[in-house]
Parts: C-alpha cells; structure tokens; sequence
C-alpha cells in the first residue's frame, strides 16, 4: 500500500509539474493542439513518445550516470562542455517558463476577480517562494497532493462543456481551416506541433527527474511518469476539443478554460479561478527551484536567497509582455531546443546499449 501511495504521490507531482499556466488557463492548448482539429490526436501520441524517451534519459542518467545534482544530466550524454551549453539554455528556458507561470496567473485573477496583475503576480511570486525555499522535498509533496485533484477538476469541467457542445466540434474545425476564426498557433501542422510541445516539456523535466532518480526507486518513477503524460495529454486534447466546440468566443480569451466554466454556471468561474491559479502554482515552483538550483544548493541560505532575487527578478519581467505573446515566443523556442536534445539522448543511449551488449557477449565467450 506504502508502494502505491508513494506511486500516485509521484505521478501527481509529474501532473502538477506538467499542467503549467497553458495548460490550466487553455491557453496552451488552444495554440498547440486547437488549430489541428481532430489531428490533435495524433500530436498527443508524438509528446507521449518525446515526454516517456526523454523521461527514461534523464531517469537513467540520475540513478546509474553517477552524477552529483539533476543539472549534471546533460554533461553525462553530451558530455562536459556541449553539456553545460544545454544546461545553461534548459535553466534560461525554465526561468522565463516561470515567467510564462506568472503571468498566466496575473492574467487569471485579474480576468475572474478584476485583481490588478501586479498584485496577481505578487501572490504567486509569494507563494512560490516560500514553497522553493524549503526544497525539493516539500515541492514533491505539495504539489503531488494537489496534481490529481487539479487534473480531475479541469477534466471534469472541460468534459461536461464538450458533452454539451459536441454538435459543434465539425463546425468550429471548419471555422479554423477557413481561416474565419483565426488561431494563433504553434507550428504549420500537428507534427511539427507536437515536437514543439513534446520538445518543450521535456525542458522542464531534466533536472527535477534527474535529482528525483537519485532518491526514488527507478522502475516506481517511471510508471508514474507515464501514468502522467498519458493523462495528461488525454485531457489537453478533451480541453482543445472544447475549445473548438466554442472557437468563435474562445479565440481571442487570454483563458479560455475560465471562460468555458463560467459557461457552465456562473459561480463555478469564481471557483475553477482559484483551480487554475493553484495548477499554475504547481508548476512555478519546480521551475523556480529547477532556475536556483544550480547556482546554489538547497537548504542553504545563498539558496533562499537566490530563491527570492530571481522570482522578483521574474515578475518585474513578466509584468511587460501580454500572456499569450510572451506563451508563444518562450514555448516554441524551448520546444525546438528541447527536441535537439531528445535527438542527442537518444543516440547517447544507443551507443550505451551497444556498449554493453558487446561488453556482455565478450564475457559469455570468457565463461
């Protein structure tokens, strides 16, 4: 039983990590799976594939690659100075993610309540703060609480909004081919689309997998990392076919999943506002001490207050650049970037299991 606690607790912290401000808000969504109409689908299978090979990478790298902190997963298959150049672009790339994280949340309280987006961003700035500054313990158990609830909430909400528009899903993918609504979106196809995104997230996962592998039973972490992209991209692409069913009231919303609540029943908009706030906090915090974690080690007081430099640092920025725009620019450069290191694993690995293949065959031939 202690097992499968311990199981869903992780899939839930990968579930918390991943949902992130675009996925919470739809934002996300509507730009990476929306515009592909029912191909949607096969942009899921593509980020199931990229999220569970590079996962693996990184697992592998932090339980067997003897390395020292979850940054140092990069230099095992890319070695030592092609290695930082990718950690120091996966440590950019989540810092302004956390921006993204701000300023969606900013974005969500001021749409819902009417707070004014310094004062949104205040919070999660925070909040975050006070989670990261204890460590990667206390992120794992917070937001692995709160994952699944998050998840099944968003599922549910979106899920009755699909079921009560269904009729108009064909219309709304006609609407985007035509070119009637206009879309912003990731990609000229669903292929392309998925390595973005595919190859955006696992940015996000090198160093919180490879710290994670290094405490945590190995074969244990990866059921729940598939536990949980597999859940997570069955509900991205219930939340873009929602989105389509509504696409002419939806496209221009900076968070298109509030608006679909507030559809649903006025008060639950009030109430899906603090989900998608807490969704968006799940993610910011990984990502804050994914940023810190590699000028300084955790615990100590450099780390605190690093903690509290770059999450001001970060809002001040964020507070600059519209949510969608600044989703769009951060996520699709991260997701190219993300895709050339899964290329870089995987023929790393390749070459490991040669390796020992040869290596095993030479000692059969000696017994």
């Amino acid at each position: 039983m202690d097992n499968f606690k311990k199981l869903i607790l992780l899939c839930g912290a990968y579930l918390a990590f991943q949902i992130g401000s675009g996925v919470a808000t739809g934002q996300e969504v509507m730009q990476y799976y929306t515009p592909y109409g029912w191909k949607m689908i096969g942009s899921a299978v593509i980020i199931i594939i990229i999220y569970s090979l590079a996962n693996y990478g990184f697992a592998y790298a932090g339980r067997y690659g003897n390395i020292t902190k979850g940054n140092d997963v990069f230099a095992f298959y890319c070695g030592t100075k092609i290695g930082m150049i990718f950690d120091i672009f996966t440590n950019i790339s989540c810092y302004l993610s956390y921006m993204v994280m701000i300023s969606g949340a900013a974005s969500t309280l001021k749409q819902q309540y009417g707070v004014p987006l310094i004062a949104g961003a205040g919070i999660i700035v925070v909040l975050s703060i006070l989670t990261v500054a204890y460590g990667l313990d206390s992120i794992v158990k917070v937001i692995g609480r709160i994952g699944p609830l998050l998840v099944f909430s968003i599922f549910v909400v979106v899920g009755i909004s699909l079921i009560r528009n269904s009729g108009n899903v064909s219309a709304g993918i006609e609407a985007v081919n035509s070119g009637t609504v206009e879309v912003t979106q990731v990609g000229k196809s669903w292929i392309t689309s998925g390595l973005s995104n595919g190859g955006m997230g696992i940015l996000w996962l090198a160093s919180f997998t490879g710290e994670l592998a290094k405490k945590e039973d190995f074969k244990r972490l990866l059921k729940a990392s598939i536990m949980a992209f597999v859940t997570l991209v069955t509900v991205n692409s219930i939340i873009g076919l929602a989105i389509l069913a509504q696409i002419d009231r939806l496209a221009d919303t900076q968070i298109p999943n509030l608006v679909i609540a507030t559809q649903l029943w006025a008060p639950l908009g009030h109430v899906f506002g603090i989900f998608i706030f807490a969704a968006i906090y799940t993610s910011a915090c990984p990502l804050l001490w994914t940023s810190v974690s590699r000028f300084s080690d955790e615990g100590t007081s450099r780390f605190k207050i690093l903690t509290v430099t770059f999450a001001i640092v970060a809002l001040l920025i964020a507070m600059y650049v519209p949510y969608n725009k600044l989703l769009n620019g951060i996520y699709v450069l991260n997701g190219y970037i993300g895709f050339l290191i899964l290329v870089v694993m995987l023929v790393k690995r390749i070459s490991i299991f040669l390796h020992d293949k040869k290596e095993n065959k030479e000692l059969l031939k000696q017994n």
